[in-house]
């Protein structure tokens, strides 16, 4: 009876307690990545540092995120993009959306094992100590023990249930033993086959297999583009990873109103006109009236409100979401920048293919092969005289080939603009086993001890030599370390033993390795530095300097980077230096890339591929017009001739929108020390 008074004394609990029920386990509303994005991502770099996410700044992100959101049916987002344009925060804030809307397995794959660690330390735990301060919530567990419980340097525990591993994605290890239902694949087109471990885009798309079948597995790609080895449909192995994905997707370019007549279209690097003595007043060419856009202008024609939006160059079925972001459309660049950077860009060995990737979002194409040395050997300068430095070269550089009987020597001397002078090349022919033998003193007085006369009445010393340790090693590190010496203007080794480093996107010289030194039952621990040189970037570029034409006979009608051989030059030389080519690599018979290989003895080729990695070592492509006129100075150069010789002005080419070859990455290693300061 007592329960039935209960009953209609409260005839609405029942209903109540449902609701409440109802409440708590019903799913939450559906909300957008960059609605979430714009009311809890804290920004922890660049000029907005401090504030939340906004879309101001970037509206061309907000497709882009919501593509990635909880109720977006597609399984595959594909970002292709250059560098400044803020697409980055995408994945890092994907990361932080999926922790707290749908928490669940994720993975997060880099190129390398520092690139984790950076990306870790500098960016995500950064974002996530901001947001976690920011809204008083701990939706990642503290990194505070090793119990598996907590997070760790690569692999942050949620809260809610789930984790997110952080993976090399060049390591079989890392791809492996993790199921995961959303993945990000950082800077995919720098990520390489695993010896003996096969693709890491097959490992990585393994760890989704257990929910392939129920089709709500979701993938990020974001990359700037590499080198495109394959063909133009993108379906080869040797495509530019991030490109090829690109292509099977439906290609979405963000479209703006021109303002003067209202037309919508996406920018084309061919219609920025460049004012080369003034890039500030560059403007863009509309290809439908011709108005030219100021950067002011287009700034404001980029936002939403002014009607510009993503288009799809390419839909159909089975065709996933795929965004191209260039500088055009970055509001942290603008035309003056990208003026800046192509003008910057055209004085750089392998500085078209880096403006194309950095600033276009685009691949590069590899098309350098090897020269006709015949046509080399019709050209030679019969004025150029052995032994003596040019007129307008400043820098000097010696590589050394040690092999078996002998040692192959080139000398070359460089100017402001790139351009090379054969100086001197040979044979030291003798036995190579030990470092006090007659060959190696014949290699020091042919460099470290020789003077080399100018076209000033002065005298010249080399400023760095290059000695390959690949066949005697010890015996190269011995010599290094008794032959020493400091550079007297920068107080830098005069010499470095260097070894080859074939692959694509190796920088020309990369950090020093310390060796030891093992000859004649002696033993010194870390005896000598090792530094690799980038050697397949660098005989690229050079083959693309080797084809190059002058115009006429004047220095002004010599382009950047040309090659001058004087008429001393004999054919064995030339023979020698176009001793390689391009070869496809196949994978099962089908082209997966390119690589050099040697067609016969390439002594020379080698020489100067470590004399290009010595001039970028010295400051080549960085030092400024000032840095070069002090210089000049400090080598006697009079001041009419500095003027004359350094500074004479250049007939501006047109822009070419598609560079030849891979990158040459900036030299790791600054001998200015300081910007030129110790000239």
């Amino acid at each position: 009876m007592a329960e039935t008074e209960v009953r209609f004394a409260h005839p609405g609990a029942l209903r109540l307690l449902a609701s409440r029920i109802a409440v708590g386990i019903r799913p939450p509303k559906p909300m957008r990545v960059s609605e979430w994005v714009s009311q809890n991502v804290v920004l922890i770099d660049g000029p907005a540092s401090g504030q939340l996410w906004s879309a101001r700044g970037a509206p061309y992100m907000v497709e882009i995120l919501d593509c990635l959101s909880e109720d977006n049916p597609c399984n595959l987002v594909t970002v292709q993009k250059s560098q400044q344009s803020g697409a980055s925060i995408a994945a890092l804030a994907w990361v932080l959306y999926c922790s707290d809307r749908e928490p669940s397995n994720m993975i997060f794959a880099a190129p390398a094992l520092d690139a984790v660690r950076r990306m870790n330390s500098g960016k995500l735990q950064p974002m996530i100590d901001a947001w976690q301060r920011r809204t008083d919530r701990k939706l990642i567990v503290d990194q505070v023990s090793r119990s598996g419980a907590s997070s760790t340097t690569f692999e942050k525990v949620f809260a809610k249930g789930g984790r997110l591993y952080l993976a090399n994605a060049n390591s079989v290890t890392d791809l492996s033993s993790v199921t995961t239902k959303k993945g990000i694949k950082d800077e995919v087109s720098k990520w390489s086959l695993i010896p003996g471990g096969g693709d890491p885009e097959s490992l990585f798309f393994g760890r989704f297999t257990a929910f392939r079948g129920t089709g709500d597995w979701k993938i990020l790609e974001i990359s700037t583009p590499e080198a495109d080895l394959g063909d133009e449909t993108g379906e080869m192995p040797g495509q530019c990873r991030i490109n090829r994905s690109f292509k099977a997707s439906d290609q979405r370019h963000w479209f703006m109103a021109c303002p003067g007549c209202g037309e919508f279209f996406r920018h084309h690097f061919e219609r920025l006109r460049i004012d080369f003595q003034q890039p500030e007043r560059s403007r863009y060419a509309c290809e439908n009236c011709d108005y030219e856009i100021s950067d002011a202008e287009r700034r404001i024609q980029l936002q939403p409100e002014m009607g510009a939006h993503w288009r799809a160059l390419a839909p159909g079925p089975g065709r996933h979401p795929g965004f191209q972001i260039d500088a055009f459309i970055s509001l942290m660049m603008g035309y003056e920048a990208i003026a800046r950077d192509f003008i910057d860009a055209r004085k750089k060995p392998g500085g078209l293919d880096d403006f194309t990737k950095l600033t276009l979002g685009l691949p590069y194409k590899v098309r350098a092969d090897v020269p006709d040395y015949k046509r080399l050997l019709d050209r030679r300068e019969a004025h150029l005289r052995r032994g003596h430095i040019p007129s307008d070269a400043l820098l000097i550089t010696a590589a050394a080939d040690v092999q078996m009987r002998g040692i192959w020597l080139e000398i070359v001397a460089w100017t402001k603009d790139r351009r090379s002078y054969l100086i001197d090349a040979m044979h030291i022919s003798g036995d190579t086993e030990s470092p006090q033998g007659a060959v190696f003193e014949q290699l020091r007085r042919e460099t470290l001890d020789r003077r080399f006369p100018d076209a000033f009445g002065g005298e010249r010393r080399i400023d760095c030599l290059a000695v390959d340790s690949g066949y005697r090693a010890n015996v190269v590190y011995s010599w290094v370390r008794l032959s020493q010496q400091v550079h007297p203007d920068t107080g830098r080794d005069l010499i470095l033993a260097i070894k080859g480093d074939k692959g694509w996107g190796k920088p020309p010289l990369g950090q020093p390795r310390p060796q030891d030194i093992d000859l004649n039952g002696q033993k010194i621990r870390q005896g000598a530095k090792l530094w690799a040189v980038g050697t397949w970037p660098l005989k690229t570029s050079l083959y693309l300097d080797l084809a190059k034409q002058r115009l006429g006979e004047t220095v002004a009608e010599v382009p950047h980077g040309y090659c001058h051989f004087g008429g001393w030059v004999d054919e064995q030389y030339f023979q020698q230096l176009c001793a390689s080519h391009l070869e496809d690599i196949k994978v099962r018979g089908l082209p997966a890339g390119k690589r050099w290989v040697d067609l016969r003895e390439n002594h020379f080729l080698d020489c100067r591929v470590y004399n290009i990695a010595m001039a970028e070592h010295l400051g080549l492509s960085i030092m400024t017009d000032d840095e070069w006129a002090a210089l000049a100075r400090h080598r006697g150069v009079p001041p009419a001739a500095i003027e004359q010789t350094l500074f004479t002005p250049r007939p501006e080419p047109e822009p070419q929108p598609e560079p030849e070859a891979p990158p040459l990455s900036a030299p790791v290693d600054d001998w200015l020390g300081g910007r030129g300061t110790n000239w």
